[in-house]
């Protein structure tokens, strides 16, 4: 299926590229600590994108995985690293890291997750509404 380019978005690099036509959820921040550890700060703040309004423009044979014993799963690109989207396929939904899109989505943060387990020297601000756990 053809996804009309209504936001695009790639790795730093350029070489994995995306379009999005429409998203399923504002931005939300993981606060996890294998988030923490997967993208070297605070948390990870990504959005949530049903699989027919998503599309891969290019670049998408070279994505690299890694696999935690977990099952936790971290694709990213080869040249640069950035982490890249990826299927959940027990959602149906693409997980797509927020910053990788080139423009404003004009989305705000609607929720932190897993904030029992947030960095002690991470502070949250005071609006957004707090999970424990994940959604």
């Amino acid at each position: 299926m053809q996804v009309p380019s209504v936001h695009e978005g790639g790795c730093l690099c350029g070489s994995v590229r995306f379009a999005v036509a429409s998203f399923q959820s504002g931005v939300y921040k993981c606060h996890c600590s294998r988030c923490r550890k997967a993208f070297g700060g605070a948390s990870s703040a990504a959005i949530l994108v049903a699989q027919d309004q998503f599309q891969w423009l290019r670049g998408e044979e070279t994505i690299n995985e890694y696999r935690t014993d977990s099952g936790f799963l971290r694709r990213f690109c080869p040249k640069c690293g950035s982490p890249l989207p990826q299927f959940l396929s027990d959602y149906d939904l693409v997980w797509m890291p927020a910053g990788l899109l080139d423009g404003d989505p004009e989305l705000r943060l609607t929720h932190h997750i897993y904030t029992d387990s947030k960095a002690c020297w991470e502070v949250l601000d005071a609006d957004t509404p707090r999970r424990p756990e994940g959604f």
